[in-house]
This record gives C-alpha cells, structure tokens and sequence, in this order.
C-alpha cells in the first residue's frame, strides 16, 4: 500500500505540472478523476445498503466493496491538480465573466475560487472518514443511514461545483441525484467484473452459486433503471419548462455528433442491458453478466464524456480515452493493495453448507 500512495503523490505531482502546461491533459484529467471517483462512490453507497439491510448479496461482495469504498482518501488526493487550476477549467473564475449579466452575478459568492476549494475540501474529508469507518468489519446500520443522508446532500453539491458549474448557466436540482444513480451502476459493474474474474480461480470464489449471481444481476438491473428513470425525467422536467438557459444546456449535446451519443446512450446504455437483464439465464451466468456490466462501465464512461466536453471549450481529444485507463489502473492497483491477502470475495454460510 506504501508503494501505492507514493505513486499516488508522484501522479498527483506530474498531473499537476501537466495541468499547468497543457489545458487538454487537465480536461482530461478531470474527466478521468469524476470516472473513478465515481466507481468508488458506488461501491460506497452499496456498503452502506448493505450495513443497512445485512442482504446475501453483501455477504458475498463485503470485502471488495470494503477496499473500494477505501480508495476514497487517495481519490481525494489526486483531486489536486483540479483544485491548483480552477482557472483552465472553469469560466467563472473570471469576473468579468461573472458580471456578464444579473443571474451570473447573483452566483458570483458562491463560485468564489476560495468558498468552492472550502466545498470541495469538506465533502472529500467527509467521504473518506465515513468510507474508512464503514469499511471496517462489523454492522453499523445507524451510521450508514446517516451517511447516505449526508452523501446525497454533498453529492448534490459536488456535481454542480465540479460538472454543472463547466457551464454555469445551467441549473438543476436533480443533476446531482442523476450522477450518483450513474456512479451506482458503474461501482456495482465493476464489484460484478471483478467476482466474474476471481470466480473459479479460488475454492472460495467458485462458491458464488446462480442464485448469489443472480442477486448481482438484480442489482445491477435495479441500479440501471434508477438511473434512466432519473436521467428521464430530468430531462423531461427541464424540457417541458422551457426555460431558455436549461434546454440551452441540452440543445448541443442532442444536436450534431454529441445528438448521435444522446441517442447511443439511449440504446445502448439502457435500452439492450435493460433487455439483456431481463434474461434469467444471463443474471445467473457470471461471465455473461460480467459482459453486461463491462458494457454498461463503458457507457459509463461515454456518459461522462457526454456531460462534460460540450460544456467547454476544447473538443474531445485523444487525452480524454487515454487518461482515464491510465488512472483506472492506478486505482485497481490501490484496491488490490488494500485487499491485501484477505479474500477478494465473501460467502454466505448458506452457500458454503451448499457448496
């Protein structure tokens, strides 16, 4: 883990210089950053149901959940090559920006640099001491309720400070609800992908019997149609009004080649695993699930993209595919360092009686 963290540092300090010297590599840093902080944050949220409700389902995944949800601390870290350059990313840094009419001006105490560094410094300290105390072993269903309570308060902020806020005109309340539900999907895909790979490599891990997989599979499901139902109806809510600086937001990204993405989202993000997870014999199968969730990461992924490149002034460049899986390997690596020489996956007694 010593290994990790000096490598964190190093990358934090190399993102950082890079940053500075290059616009695009910071874009697409911050691009890389959301997507794994994401995955983490999934994972979190899951703990926390499981604390809550003691499912099978958890008992299986518990200690690579744990691990996951314990990267927090260094994802917090390599949030600073965002914070030492607000300027190169977001457009309200500048005030004469701010004062270009009476709504932006109205925003202009609470886009101050200082107060959203203060924001965003309270929110990462808060994720990580409540990821740290619910990783360790034992049932806190207390805490894990008062931790949802506060993590869908501070994601609410989070995402307007670090995604909405790219293009500041816009406003919704529900954006913040919308990206954790995604973030959701893409932790518990990869909690799947990974009890696909270990399955059959370990006594332990070849214990996952069809119906724990098929408990996965149901989550999975359930994850993805709160996503859509709440991406839905944002985008129904913020439409039907009509107002001109919210559906100003939308018209680039369901227009030209970003209006092609919108609709492979709709398709290929929900439309076909939703059907695909219809499907018993998938949900039961580890390696077909494990295909489903590897897809749905993927979009994922394109989603971010689809959120966050029209809001700014760069176009999408080779930076923006090739950063994020350079991060994601640094964070895989944090994760199997805090597994250790524990059992990546947990087993119910039952399935253990079974097998």
């Amino acid at each position: 883990m010593t290994l990790v963290l000096g490598a964190t540092l190093v990358l934090t300090a190399l993102a950082a210089a890079a940053g500075r010297a290059s616009p695009a590599f910071l874009h697409a840093w911050l691009l890389a950053w959301l997507l794994w902080l994401g995955v983490a944050l999934g994972a979190f949220v899951f703990l926390c149901i499981h604390h809550l409700v003691r499912g099978r389902w958890g008992d299986i995944v518990r200690p690579l959940l744990a691990a996951m949800t314990r990267t927090l601390p260094l994802l917090a870290l390599l949030f600073l090559p965002i914070a030492l350059d607000l300027d190169v990313l977001y457009p309200w840094t500048d005030r004469e920006w701010l004062q270009a009419g009476p709504l932006r001006a109205a925003k202009a105490a609470y886009l101050d640099p200082s107060f959203f560094l203060a924001r965003a410094v309270v929110i990462l300290v808060a994720w990580s001491a409540l990821a740290s105390r619910l990783a360790r072993p034992g049932r806190r269903p207390g805490l894990a309720a008062l931790a949802l309570v506060v993590f869908f308060v501070t994601i609410t902020i989070a995402a307007v400070d670090w995604v909405l806020s790219l293009d500041p005109d816009m406003s919704t309340s529900a954006f913040g609800l919308a990206l954790a539900t995604g973030d959701a999907v893409a932790g518990w895909s990869v909690v799947v992908i990974a009890v696909a790979l270990v399955h059959g490599r370990s006594a332990r891990a070849r214990l996952v019997v069809p119906e724990r997989a098929q408990q996965l599979g149901t989550l999975l499901f359930a994850a993805l149609m709160l996503w859509a139902y709440i991406a839905f109806t944002q985008f129904l809510l913020v439409w039907g009004a009509d107002l001109p600086r919210e559906v100003g937001w939308f018209l680039p990204r369901i227009h030209g080649d970003w209006g092609g993405v919108a609709w492979a989202l709709v398709g290929l993000h929900f439309a076909v695993p939703f059907v695909l997870l219809l499907q018993r014999p998938i949900k039961r199968a580890l390696p077909r699930l494990a295909a489903v969730a590897t897809w749905l990461l993927l979009m994922h992924a394109v989603e971010l993209l689809w959120l966050v490149v029209p809001s700014r002034a760069l176009p999408l460049g080779w930076l923006d595919l090739a950063v994020p899986p350079g991060l994601g390997a640094l964070w895989v690596l944090a994760v199997v360092a805090l597994l250790g020489r524990g059992p990546l996956v947990g087993v119910a007694e039952e399935d253990i009686d079974h097998g």
